[in-house]
């Protein structure tokens, strides 16, 4: 018949195609990676020998132990607290960096740092073994006639060099390079690559706005309602239900602020930025004030109801505040933008993108 004919034909051209790819001879495409290796050992070295010039690293590790690092360090809830204040204020006027922050800490936080600790420690691992591997210095002469002879020598090492032509130097280099990616998990590093990538496009989904940034500000919504609408509720008769019971409201309130989301973007966005600011000023505040003696205990106070009326009453507020400014088109006041001035500034950056 003409579908047998056909699946003939088919699988007599699949035959051929695969007899065709097991004789045809194979590129030898390794001289392609020789120069790429080398120029990236070289590289290495460079920035090896300005970190050694300048010494950065050593400046950045020394930072923690400023004086201004070590005062933040030690009021930090009072910080934390701050910011959720300025949160409840004006936290709609940094919606960029407001939902890049929430999104990668409650999707992509925990699997980005996993990936880049683990290919940090693998490059750690690979520096140490090519300082390992690297061939010891030699001892430096002091006297003048054998500082004449060194440099002798080391002329006539250059001129060698010189002759030998940059091949030979390109190609230890490439064996340098392959030594390193031996060292390093591919794996790891591809992983820590889509991590960061993926974070990177989920901010930028949500900068651009759409149904993603409804989807964000919906997702902050929820996980910062959940647990105290669940406080407040009880099902008699449904306890053993209680992991269901739980998901039915969360997919009640996904429904309520996805809604609101996409009908009223700016009230949704006053709500969660609100609400966020208002956790932060709740939760780091009373340890801040327990911490310098002014409250006895800040556990106590965080479980009590007094905590659930003051996060309330912060995000009823905030979301008020917000929405006036907004509904008047008003913006940040003179005074506070030199306060928020670095802020700004990466917000604009970001709206860049």
């Amino acid at each position: 018949t003409r579908s047998s004919a056909l699946s003939t034909v088919g699988a007599s051209a699949l035959f051929c195609l695969a007899a065709m790819a097991e004789t045809m001879p194979k590129v030898n495409a390794s001289p392609a990676l020789t120069a790429p290796l080398a120029l990236a050992r070289q590289g290495y070295q460079l920035l090896m020998q300005g970190l050694a010039r300048f010494p950065v690293l050593e400046t950045l590790s020394k930072l923690s132990e400023h004086a201004v690092v070590q005062k933040m360090n030690a009021n930090k809830e009072l910080l934390l607290a701050l910011l959720g204040l300025v949160l409840v204020l004006h936290g709609s006027q940094f919606t960029n960096i407001f939902l890049c922050t929430q999104v990668i800490l409650a999707l992509l936080y925990d699997r980005v740092k996993r990936s880049i600790t683990a290919i940090h420690d693998d490059i750690q691992k690979a520096r140490e073994k090519m300082l390992a591997d690297a061939p010891a210095e030699e001892p430096k002469d002091t006297s003048d006639e054998q500082n004449k002879h060194a440099k002798k020598r080391e002329e006539k090492k250059k001129a060698a060099e010189s002759k030998s032509g940059s091949a030979e130097k390109q190609k230890e280099d490439a064996e340098v390079a392959k030594k390193v990616l031996k060292a390093l998990d591919s794996e790891r590093l591809s992983a820590a690559s889509t991590e960061v990538l993926a974070a990177a496009m989920a901010c930028l989904l949500v900068i651009h706005g759409g149904f993603a940034k409804k989807v964000a500000i919906a997702h902050g919504l929820v996980g910062l309602v959940a647990k105290r609408v669940e406080a407040l509720l009880e099902f008699p008769g449904y306890e053993d239900l209680e992991a269901w019971t739980a998901t039915l409201v969360r997919l009640v309130l996904w429904v309520v602020f996805l809604l609101l989301a996409k009908v009223a973007t700016p009230l949704a966005l006053a709500m969660d930025a609100s609400l966020c600011g208002a956790l932060l000023a709740t939760q780091h505040g009373p340890l801040f004030l327990a911490a310098i003696g002014k409250m006895p205990d800040a556990e106590a106070f965080m479980t009590s109801s007094k905590c659930l009326m003051a996060f309330g009453g912060l995000a009823a507020f905030g979301t008020l505040w917000q929405m006036w400014t907004w509904a008047a088109g008003g913006s940040i006041a003179w005074y506070f933008q030199l306060i928020y001035l670095p802020a700004l500034i990466a917000e604009g950056l970001v709206s860049l993108l």
